[in-house]
């Protein structure tokens, strides 16, 4: 397991990065804390995954944390008024939170334990969900005297419908993975035990079977879509395909389909690692 290359003040790195099967795997590194979020963990973790996004041995990345718990919010010794210094740290790194969404390949979140505010904004901005049954998911804001930050409203809207979003935003209440998967917030549940192995073997699939370039491009499509209204939705998917049906990976997909072989598609290429343009 490599560490990402920035270290906390104590020395020990917050986010730990590896590759296996074609899948980086990122982890959340503050156990003894249930991987409160710091902006050295936000540092590190948008630096790891701005390394595979460009990294050809990696064509899918599963998002996890040690210990506990996935990310029990943002540490509340950090939580306090803007000051000068603070301002300074946030304009060094121009990375919006919403980083994940710009990364060109699948992200998945493998939630187990506490996944509270910023934890759960970070949850919605990986593109899929695995969480055990008794995670604690949750956005207890109004319980601290906090509103929703860093886009979480509009994107838990978005996933789970207005009404749920309400539930959750207003109330502040805790749910767990399975009431998350019934109201469409986690996309699987699986025992604890199971849950980082069922994870895993969703990104290796991803990874052996499907089209990076391909992936990237529909990822773009189903968030720029989020922005957009029906007719450029439609136009927009109408030239990607003209788009892509010039290009190989079609033809070693069907290839690969009639001559019953494992499929060998390319890496993604490094011009189409981020994605960008999103509509205002």
């Amino acid at each position: 397991m490599s560490a990402a290359k920035t270290e906390s003040a104590s020395g020990m790195s917050e986010v730990l990065s590896e590759i296996v099967d074609g899948v980086g795997i990122v982890t959340l590194n503050r156990p003894e804390k249930l991987n409160a979020w710091t902006p050295t963990m936000r540092l590190q973790y948008f630096d790891a995954l701005d390394r595979f996004s460009l990294d050809d041995g990696v064509r899918a990345i599963l998002v996890r944390g040690a210990g506990r718990a996935f990310c029990a919010g943002a540490d509340l010794s950090m939580i306090k008024a803007p000051t000068a210094e603070s301002e300074a740290l946030r304009e060094s790194d121009a990375r919006e939170y919403w980083f994940p969404l710009s990364i060109g390949k699948p992200i998945v979140a493998a939630i187990h334990g506490p996944c509270l505010g910023i934890g759960l904004q970070q949850a919605m901005f990986c593109d899929i969900r695995f969480a055990t049954p008794d995670a604690k998911i949750g956005a207890p804001y109004v319980r601290r005297g906090i509103v929703g930050e860093m886009g979480i409203t509009w994107m838990l809207s978005r996933i789970c419908g207005i009404g749920a979003a309400n539930d959750i935003m207003l109330s502040g209440r805790t749910l767990s993975g399975d009431d998350a998967k019934a109201i469409g917030l986690v996309n699987e549940v699986a025992e604890a035990d199971e849950m980082f192995d069922r994870a895993f073997a969703y990104c290796r699939d991803m990874a052996e079977n499907c089209s990076p370039t391909a992936m990237r491009v529909v990822k773009h499509q189903l968030y720029h879509d989020l922005m957009d209204g029906f007719t450029p939705s439609f136009e927009r998917s109408e030239r990607l395909l003209d788009e892509m049906l010039r290009g190989e990976d079609v033809k070693e997909g069907i290839a690969a389909m009639r001559e019953k072989r494992p499929l060998r598609f390319p890496p993604l290429p490094h011009d189409l690692a981020r994605i960008d343009g999103w509509p205002s």
